[in-house]
């Protein structure tokens, strides 16, 4: 296991296409353990059938995206089997049906074991192991999962800025999250409110990239998302990175 605040292991992104979907071939049991961790910090969840069985890792992805549920699923098959099959009806945020793609793996104790550091009462945490966990990999993972690009305040910023949208995670959560990213990556971020609340209204929150950091962001995440032609659009301009030069400053959050 990494020390906190040294550079985590990456696997390197340099086998084949099988099937039309490139494979990561993992350096060891630990990277896997990581790649796991950006799922679940992502759009993964951990589930049990009874009480007493171990937990298997189930996650959703829209048609659009199964060429990545597939590069997950090769990631995932080289510990345990997963099966990914086509499902109807589902109905998203704007009310309307579609299909949609699930991923489903047979149980595992690593997934029981992370199962119980997830989560709370129910409610999605993280704790100091699994943000050791956050690998190269594990990034780009979780930013294919929950990040976006967007324009922080358009009337100042022309440069597109990159935000992770972790809304299953509470304000003290993600604050957590921004601190170990700083010391892992010397990456900045602010934690901003979303406009979006629940039913019940609760504040949402997101976490921006500072523009200074856009750079070195994208090259950390880029060998693995531009494995997955269907998510380089989470790239924008930086799909093909050249020499920039821009400023921020870091708010208090």
């Amino acid at each position: 296991m990494v020390k906190f605040g040294e550079n985590p292991m990456r696997a390197i992104p340099n086998q084949p296409f099988e099937g039309g979907v490139e494979t990561v071939k993992l350096a060891n049991r630990g990277e896997w353990k990581s790649a796991i961790v950006g799922m679940v910090l992502g759009d993964g969840c951990l589930s049990k059938k009874t009480k007493n069985s171990n937990a298997y890792l189930q996650m959703t992805h829209s048609v659009q995206q199964y060429e990545y549920l597939l590069w997950k699923k090769k990631i995932i098959e080289q510990v345990v089997k997963a099966h990914v099959s086509l499902e109807h009806n589902s109905i998203g945020i704007d009310g309307k049906s579609r299909d949609y793609y699930h991923l489903g793996t047979r149980v595992h104790p690593y997934f029981t074991q992370l199962r119980k550091r997830f989560y709370h009462k129910g409610i999605k945490v993280v704790d100091e192991y699994i943000v050791k966990r956050i690998t190269p990999l594990a990034l780009a993972i979780w930013y294919m999962d929950d990040g976006c690009l967007g324009k922080a305040m358009p009337q100042y910023w022309t440069k597109e800025t990159f935000y992770i949208c972790c809304c299953g995670f509470d304000y003290a959560n993600q604050m957590l999250l921004k601190k170990s990213l700083k010391i892992l990556y010397d990456l900045d971020f602010n934690i901003n409110k979303q406009s979006l609340k629940s039913k019940k209204g609760k504040r949402f929150y997101q976490l921006r990239l500072l523009n200074k950091h856009n750079e070195k962001f994208a090259k950390i995440i880029k060998p693995y998302v531009e494995q997955v032609p269907c998510m380089t659009y989470k790239l924008g301009s930086y799909a093909n990175l050249s020499d920039i030069q821009d400023s921020d400053t870091v708010r208090p959050a």
